[in-house]
């Protein structure tokens, strides 16, 4: 078995690539388990299976760096504070704690150099966003990344690999079986026991309309509840569906979920959408059921704490 460990070159670091002179490799003997492997300070770590590979993992990190809402939201629910995380947009479901961590970047285009000085121990993102950077990433610290986003709804999974990489694995699995006994509580009190009530999700921003899936991140949580989904929204769509002020069909349902964006100009709230000459002719808004939710809790949350608000969200708005 063979791992790799890398030799911090200095204090201050002039390029990433700096790194490539640092790396050293070492190897262990065939006899070793993951857990009795030991990292050149001699610290205990086990050995995660991720979408790059494995990674070999300290027993406990204590300096983590994430690079995407959905770890961001993994690690803060089993009650991890990150040293450090690329830009996110404000949300309720976020600790004040969240304001005071290291920005890295954004999504987009993480600062390695801001991550390197940091001396993260972990780094937890997925492959979508982050697999073009893996190797310059593993090389400042262990890391973990996930097939997807979480986007197109597979947000269970992806909580916990990155729960395993934290060293949370039954944290993370009595934190679904909450959100399981949630659900389920949720659905026995539900107006609709059948749950035959046609759902539309949708963010109206200015350069179009969205339409969420059944097979997007609000989609699994709905599909959970047992909710029947405006056929467009359905299953085997693409998680996001770009659709027209025309198409009022494709929009409209028994109810409708706005998603809504408070710290972005070209984001419609409620009040303009259902005052508009077309949207106000969708039966929903002639009935009163629109409903206007968090945009980062339902479509960039992608973890436990915001799957477990879009429950609260949806509860308070059938009631």
């Amino acid at each position: 078995m063979r791992t790799q460990s890398f030799w911090q070159c200095g204090a201050s670091l002039a390029a990433i690539a700096l790194l490539a002179s640092c790396q050293q490799m070492t190897t262990l003997p065939s006899t070793s388990s993951p857990s009795s492997i030991r990292t050149d300070l001699d610290e205990p770590v086990r050995i995660v299976e991720h979408a790059m590979g494995s990674a070999s993992v300290p027993i406990a990190p204590q300096r983590v760096v994430v690079l995407d809402y959905a770890p961001l939201d993994t690690a803060l629910a089993l009650g991890i504070l990150p040293v450090g995380r690329i830009e996110v947009t404000t949300s309720s479901i976020y600790p004040q704690e969240v304001e005071a961590m290291e920005i890295v970047g954004n999504i987009a285009q993480p600062n390695l150099e801001a991550i390197f000085q940091l001396q993260p121990d972990l780094i937890l993102s997925d492959k979508v966003n982050s697999g073009r950077l893996y190797r310059q990433l593993s090389m400042i610290a262990p890391t973990v990344l996930t097939q997807d986003n979480g986007r197109k709804g597979a947000w269970k999974e992806n909580l916990r690999l990155h729960a395993e990489a934290l060293g949370q694995g039954d944290r993370a699995q009595q934190l679904l079986a909450d959100y399981d006994q949630r659900v389920a509580e949720l659905q026995n009190s539900l107006p609709d026991p059948d749950q035959s009530t046609v759902v539309s999700v949708i963010a109206h921003w200015s350069g179009g309309i969205v339409a969420y899936s059944a097979d997007s991140f609000s989609g699994s949580v709905l599909q959970d509840l047992g909710f029947t989904r405006n056929p467009v929204q359905g299953k085997g769509q693409r998680y996001g569906v770009l659709l027209s002020r025309e198409n009022l069909s494709e929009i409209d349902g028994d109810i409708i979920f706005l998603l809504h964006n408070s710290t972005a100009q070209d984001s419609v709230a409620k009040s303009a959408f259902i005052n508009d000459p077309i949207w106000s002719q969708l039966d929903a808004v002639k009935r009163g059921s629109v409903c206007e939710v968090d945009s980062v809790t339902w479509a960039g949350g992608r973890s436990i704490l915001a799957a477990t608000q879009i429950l609260t969200d949806i509860e308070t708005c059938l009631r």
